[in-house]
Parts: C-alpha cells; structure tokens; sequence
C-alpha cells in the first residue's frame, strides 16, 4: 500500500477491490491455507482508486507493455512513488482477469504465501483445482510444480500481481517464485512492485529480453500531472512555483500529495512551496518520523553527517562520520530505502526533499559541527581531485583562507583567470568577503585574478600588491605556486591591458617558477604548463612571431587535452588568430568555431557560451580575406559586444585592424583612415599590429590617390628596422606605394630581395606577386605580368584569398578580360572578375555623377537582398534615409528599381 492511502485515516479507506471480482471465496465464508489460516480477504483484493488520484496513462501503457510482451513485470521506486496506485490504475483498465496478493512479513513463510497466491488466481478465474485438493497439502516443490503445470495451460496467460515483494526476505520463497515463473512460460504474467530490486534473477530476465522495468524516474511527476493533482485539492500554484515544487520533490508522488494536503489550510501556497522542507512541515515530520528516527543511532549519525555531501561514496562515509563501519551502513541503508539511490561506481545521492530535511535536522540538532563537516568534505574532496567541490564545502564552511589555499595550491590559479563552460571555479568565490584583511596572501591572489578576468585592473592591482606583502609568509612548500599564481595573473593583466613590455618578462618568470614546481605535482596537474605555454604564445602572438605563436598555443592545447580538462577557450581562440593571420584560413575557422555557439538565424546566436572575442575577430579576418564583407562586419560588431563584457586592449586594436581592411575592400579610402586613427588613440599599440595598420594606411592613401601620404604611411610600417628588408611585408608596402606614385624602378628595386628571398609567408609572397604582376602590366612586359599574376593566384586557391585581387581591381579586371583562360581558371577565386563583363573595347559608360562612399555601400547592401529596414539597421541610419539614398542612386545610374541599380552597378564595376 502506498503513501497515498497511509495519509487517509484507515476508517476511510475503502475496502479495496478491482471490480467485477468477487468480494469473497467460493462458498461465502474465508478460505483456509494450507497450514489451516484463514485467508485474509483484504490480502488477495486489488486496491480501489481514490477520487483525488491522477489519471496516468501513460504509466498504465507501461504496465500494459511490460504485462503484454514480458513475463516479469518490476515497478519499484521509494515509499509513496505511486506504485501502488499505478497498479490498480492499470488492474481496473485491464479487461482481463488480474490476481492481486498484497505481500506482508508473514508471507515468508512458503506455505502461507502460496496459499494466498493460489487464492488470488483462483478468484480471478484461473482454472487450479479446487481448495482442499490433494495436491495443495503435498511438500513445498511438489505444490510449485503442479502450480506451474497448472499455470502453463492457462490461455489467455493469467496475470498476477504482487504488491510490495520487497517484503518477501526468504530466499526459499524466491526461489520458488522464480521456479513458477519459468516454468508457466506464456501461461503466467507476472508484475511486482517494491522498494527496491526484488530477490529474483533479473539480470537473467534482462538479459533474455523477458524483463520490463518501470522505475522511480518513471513513476515521477511532471508538471502537468502535479498540476492536476494539486487541482484535485482545489489549488493552483503559479508555474514557477509549481515547477520548484515538482524539482525539490523530483516528481514524489506521496510528496506532492503531503503538500497538497498541507497547502490546503496555508494562506500562501507559493511561500509554502519555499518553505517545503521547514521545520513543522508535514513533509518534513514524515520523513524524519518514518525514515530517519525508524534507523539506529549509528545510521541516523551517518546520515546526518553525509547529508551536505552531494554524492556520498563508502570511502566519503567513512571520512565524513569517522567510523570504518560507515560504508557498510551505507550499503544496507541503501538496499533498505530507495530516498538513497544509487548514482553508479559505488556512489549515492540522497533524494532531493529528503537531503534537505537531514541537513535542517543537522543545523537544529549539531550547529556546532556543520563548519567542521564542511571543512573535512573539502579536505576529502581536494585529496579526491574534486577541486570544485572542495571550494564549495570550504565557502559554506566560511573558511575562505582554505579554499584560496587549495586553488592556490592546486595549481589551478587560470580556472579563475579564464574560466571555462559548466561549473565555474569563479562562481564558488561570488560570496568571499571584499575589503576583508586575510592572514595569507592566497585569498588576494583570488581576488586579483577574478579582477583581471572582468578587465578590473586597478583592483587587480591592489589585491596583488596586498598579496605581495604576505608571500615572504608563506609556508616554502607552498611559496612556489603562490609566485607562479603571482606570475600568471600579472601577464592576463599585460595582455588585457596591451602592454607588452610588462607581459614579456612576466611570461619569462612565469616558465622560471614552472620549472621550479616538483615533477610529482606537474604530473598531477598538467594543465598549468598549458597555461604556461599559453601566455607565452599569446606574448608572441602580439609580437608579430606568428609561426611561434602557433607552435606554443598548440603545445598548450596538446597539454590540455592530457590533462583530461576541456580546451581553454582562450588559447583556442588566439591559435585561431594566429592561424587566420598565417594565411590558414581553414584551420582558423575550425579552430575558432570551437569556442563559438552556431548562428540560429540572421546573425543571432543560439543560447551557449559567450564566444571568445579572439575567435570572432578571428573568423572576421577569414571572411575579410575571402571578401565575405557582411559575415566579417557581422563578427566584429559580436566581438565590441564581448569586448564591452571583458574589455582587452589587443583584441579590440586587432578588431579595428579588420574593420579597417573592410573599409578598404569596399573602396572606402577616408572610413579606413578614420579607423585606423581611432586604432591608434587613446591605447598602446604594439609595434607589429602598427606596422599591419600603416599597411592598410598606405593602401589606402594609395587607392585614394594620396601618394605621398602613402609612402609616408609604408615609411611607417618598415620604420624601427635597419632597413625594409627585415620586413617583407614593409618592402612590398613601400613597393606598392612607389607603383601607385609612377615610380615603377623604384618600386621594383624595392620589391626584388622580397621575391628573390626564401620562407617567406605565403600571404606576403601573393602581394608581392601581385605588385610585381602590376609592374610588369604597367611596362608592357605582359608576359611577365602573366607570370607573376598567375603565381599569385595559385597562392590564392588553397584557401581563397578574394580580398589582394579586390584591392587591386582597378587593374586586374581589364587584364582578365584580355586573358580570358587565366580568369577560367580561377574563376571560383574571382567570380566578380570573371569575364562576363563588357570586352576591353568596350568600356562600360560611367554615370554622368558620381556616388558618394554612402550611396556605395547602400548598393553594396542591396546587391546581397537586403530589405530597406535590414539596411538601415547595417548601416545604422533611418529606413527615411536608406530610401532618399535609393532615389539618389536611381537617378544617377538613369535607373528605376533596384534590380536594374544592382546590374548596372556590376557593369559599371562600382560593386561585385
């Protein structure tokens, strides 16, 4: 009998009985057993539903699966799951006969258990010989033999029911239980319900495919079922109510059904869905008088002190109560109560409702010891490798000094530096005490790393300078992680703040202290060489060494991934970088798509972590030098959206690098100057992201017609070497540069060492190519400038490098239309510069007045299907404005609609 009935007083309870069963024994007075008891009515009768119950059907399809297909039936799940009810719900849906035997202790007795079993069949019309038959009074393995016989020949199968088997402790009886259900086959369907896994072989029934298992997380309620419950009792709950109270209680049944109950006479049904577990609650005095004062002393103080423990294991009970009989205890508690359920590997959750309630009974009845059980669970959970979980223990313990001292001593300092997906190490210190005096530096050292994380470097600053005071305090088997913890965050500051010169020296120290940790303890913790490589490589990252760059990251991805930890987001997100940047346009875009959820739709982005802004600027980049202005123009606004969450000066000067270079692709000289200002105010930048804007500087001027303003700006990016040689990509600058200015000697005297040189990067040698290609066009040497355009486009394939040809349209596309197999060739590459276009004679007629950059871009939107509100939105302007640049546009292209402007655009090479 479940929960559900034990809250009625028994006077009330109806005597139970599936209908149309027959309320007594054949020949109108009790029954005798074999032994000469009298049958007990009640035991063999179904029980009837209640009117409060809840309809359930999808349970009963289980049942009726389960009763249909396999000869065992199990349903188990703890005291006042439903089982019970979820029984006769079925029994009464059943059109068939059902034998129902409510177990008890007394059943043990094989005699006595067979009896009732017998009766029951009997009752409900399964063909077995009359009472008193000789057969009946025979030894025990003779009456299951001729009861199985008897069994086998029933069709349809009888079906038999035996509630709360886990009463059922003599193995003999079992067996004989086990013997019967063999041996009837298709004749005998049998379903049982109990606390806990009955003593039957179900492995075999499993494994034969004879076993169907109903168990607690099936029984559980859903919102929708709690709901009609509760509405059974003439109470609604607002949904989030309700669905706290269905998630604390995960589903109970006989606990939803105490709630309603008790919300019944509470003025406030959502504040007593609050306070669900208090003291005086009928939930709570339920649990406590029939689970927790029914058990010894020994299991009520285990109990008690596991309760804080969200997994309690043997070697955990032990720890926790001090008693080596603790895992026994645990095991036989377990077996007995299923509120204790088992998580897998030999470890144990307490049902949610019922670990609350022991932990209230804790803090009423042992105050004093709860700081101390949390400490010693975080003591046990460092020495288990359960950093997270011995933070927490040691924060609701209030020991802060402790918990600092075991990151700090775990290495595991850049968990709060650069906090990954899930479980946040950093979540566990939101409640340490600010402004507080610690007695060891570890705590500040926490604060200075959660300050560098949010890109709060002056308090970053002052909690290391409080740390630095307190570290010649340290205990020298612990000073060598403090330094090393000191070292780490002081380079994420350097970094977040762009300040190189302090980021170097601090990487140095940083590998200087790794190699002072000892070897045992790197072992344990590999990822702190990751971390270690990973500050190094994002030193040399914004350093310009890009090929080192890479090899580092990659080397602390190698040491991650051996670690068995998930993949810092932040070296992922600059080897993406540093790739996009090497010209490895594919690998970067992989790279970067690891720490950045998939667009849902129009550039917004499904729930998931926040993206790594490197990563975005690092697909950016892809997209600008595949000439995907859009997807790159998307990506950097996302990536301004993380920088303004955490701001980083490196990041945000590489953000304008490419909003720069777009403004260039779409031919918007005076927007990328403007950029490439703003780059430059107001932040450091480091010497090689300057050198990269002054090449798009020079670019610019160059396409501007500004000619010395672009050798000025190539000057610039060659400047603090002995000479351009040291920089090929200055060289080919300063050679474009001269091109543009007439000068084509001097541009080809600049650009020979560049093309005559070795290990030279890729994306350099394509420029220069292209400047040489140019040179040898503007000499009438076609023939060189075949050549070396066609090398450039070979460099250009692997990974579609539009933007270099883009730049330089204005010569390469009449050049195409008089080499028509080399733009065949790559017209993949340059589908804007393929030869549908007017022949060279041709020159496509200029509109009689010029577009400004505005009525450009408005084109440049339009062309990709934009709507006026979509381009409005782009472009940050009134849809009003989009519509009077429309009719600007019309009348300067002679045109009447947007097709017809997007067409002769393209003809006019004004957009591709």
């Amino acid at each position: 009998m479940t929960l559900h009935d034990q809250v009625q007083p028994a006077e009330a309870r109806p005597r139970l009985r599936v209908a149309g069963r027959p309320a007594a024994a054949a020949g109108g007075g009790p029954a005798a057993s074999p032994v000469g008891d009298p049958i007990l009515d009640s035991k063999i009768t179904a029980p009837d539903v209640p009117p409060w119950t809840v309809q359930r059907p999808r349970i009963t399809e289980l049942i009726a699966g389960g009763t249909r297909w396999c000869p065992l039936t199990v349903i188990t799940g703890p005291p006042g799951a439903g089982k019970t009810m979820a029984l006769a719900l079925w029994a009464a849906a059943e059109p068939g006969a059902v034998a129902w035997v409510n177990v008890d202790e007394y059943d043990n007795r094989p005699a006595v258990f067979w009896s009732y079993v017998i009766a029951a069949l009997r009752r409900s019309g399964v063909a077995i010989p009359p009472p008193g038959a000789a057969w009946e009074r025979a030894d025990d393995h003779v009456l299951v033999l001729r009861l199985a016989a008897a069994l086998a020949g029933q069709d349809p199968p009888a079906t038999l029911v035996l509630d709360d088997l886990h009463l059922l402790t003599n193995p003999q009886v079992m067996r004989e239980l086990d013997f019967v259900l063999r041996n009837a086959g298709a004749g005998l369907r049998l379903a049982v319900s109990s606390r806990i896994d009955p003593l039957l072989p179900l492995h075999r029934y499993r494994v034969s495919g004879q076993l169907a298992e109903i168990r607690a997380a099936d029984l559980a309620f859903g919102t929708t079922e709690a709901d009609q419950l509760l509405a059974q009792h003439a109470i609604t709950l607002p949904a989030d109510s309700l669905e706290c109270l269905v998630r604390r209680t995960e589903g109970w049944a006989a606990g939803l059904r105490l709630a309603a109950l008790s919300m019944d006479a509470h003025p406030d049904p959502g504040q007593f869905v609050t306070e669900l577990a208090a003291e005086h609650s009928t939930l709570t005095g339920y649990l406590v008088e029939e689970v927790l004062n029914a058990q010894p002393p020994p299991t009520r103080d285990m109990l008690l002190c596991t309760s804080i423990l969200e997994e309690v294991s043997a070697d955990a009970a032990i720890e926790m109560t001090g008693d080596e009989q603790a895992a026994g205890i645990l095991s036989a508690v377990a077996r007995a109560h299923a509120v204790i359920q088992p998580t897998g590997a030999g470890r144990y959750r307490y049902h949610t409702i019922f670990a609350e309630v022991l932990r209230l009974k804790l803090r009423r009845e042992h105050p004093d010891r709860v700081a101390g059980l949390h400490q010693r669970a975080a003591r046990w959970s460092g020495r288990n490798g359960l950093l997270t979980l011995a933070v927490r223990h040691a924060a609701r313990a209030g020991d802060w000094q402790l918990a600092a001292t075991m990151v700090i001593d775990d290495l595991a300092i850049g968990q709060i530096i650069e906090p990954g997906g899930g479980q946040r190490l950093t979540d566990e210190f939101r409640d340490m005490p600010s402004g507080r005096s610690w007695t060891g530096p570890q705590p500040y050292l926490i604060s200075a790393a959660v300050a560098a994380s949010a890109g709060r470097h002056e308090s970053c600053a002052a909690a290391l300078d409080a740390a630095d005071g307190l570290l010649g305090q340290v205990p020298a088997d612990q000073e060598a992680g403090c330094q090393l913890a000191v070292a780490l965050i002081r380079l994420t500051a350097a970094l977040r703040t762009g300040d190189l010169a302090a980021a170097g020296p601090a990487a140095i120290r940083a590998e200087l202290l790794l190699s002072q940790i000892p070897d045992a303890k790197l072992t344990r913790h590999p990822d702190i060489s990751g971390r270690v490589l990973a500050g190094r490589g994002a030193v040399e990252l914004w350093s310009g060494h890009l090929d080192e760059a890479a090899r580092l990251l990659e080397a602390a991805l190698a040491a991650a991934t051996t670690s068995g930890r998930e993949e810092p987001a932040d070296c992922v997100a600059q080897l993406a970088l540093a790739e996009a940047w090497r010209g490895r346009l594919r690998r970067a875009a992989e790279l970067a798509g690891r720490t950045t959820a998939a667009p849902a739709a129009r550039g917004h982005r499904r729930p998931g972590p926040d993206p790594h802004p490197a990563a975005l600027i690092a697909l950016a980049w892809v997209h600008l030098e595949r000439n995907e202005l859009r997807e790159a123009r998307r990506y950097v606004k996302e990536a301004d959206t993380a920088l303004h969450r955490a701001p980083d000066e490196l990041i945000a000067a590489a953000a304008y690098l490419v909003a720069a270079g777009g403004a260039l692709a779409e031919g918007r000289c005076s927007v990328a100057g403007q950029v490439i200002t703003r780059a430059r105010s107001g932040r450091p930048i480091p010497p090689w992201l300057d050198q990269q804007l002054s090449v798009i500087q020079s670019q610019a001027c160059a396409a501007a017609g500004d000619t010395q303003a672009a050798l000025a700006a190539a000057a610039r990016a060659g400047a603090g070497r002995a000479d351009t040689g040291d920089s090929p990509e200055a060289a080919v600058t300063l050679a474009h540069a001269w091109a543009a200015a007439g000068d084509g000697d001097t541009a080809a005297q600049t650009l020979a060492p560049v093309l005559a040189a070795r290990g030279i990067p890729d994306r350099v040698r394509l420029y220069a190519w292209l400047a040489d290609a140019r040179l040898g066009y503007a000499s009438g040497d076609r023939a060189r400038g075949h050549r070396s355009l066609a090398a450039a486009l070979r460099l250009a394939d692997p990974e579609q490098l539009r933007l270099p040809f883009v730049l330089e349209r204005s010569w390469i596309g009449p050049v195409l239309r008089q080499d028509p197999e080399l733009a065949e060739a790559h017209r993949r590459l340059l589908p804007a510069l393929s030869p549908a276009q007017p022949a060279p004679d041709q020159a496509p007629p200029l509109p009689a007045e010029p577009l400004s950059d505005r009525e450009r871009e408005v084109l440049r939107h339009i062309s990709t299907m934009l709507s006026t509100a979509e381009v409005a939105s782009e472009m940050y302007i009134s849809v009003n404005t989009v519509k009077t640049h429309l009719r600007t546009i019309y009348r300067k292209l002679a045109v009447a609609h947007r097709g017809e402007a997007v067409r002769r655009a393209r003809e006019l090479e004004l957009i591709r």
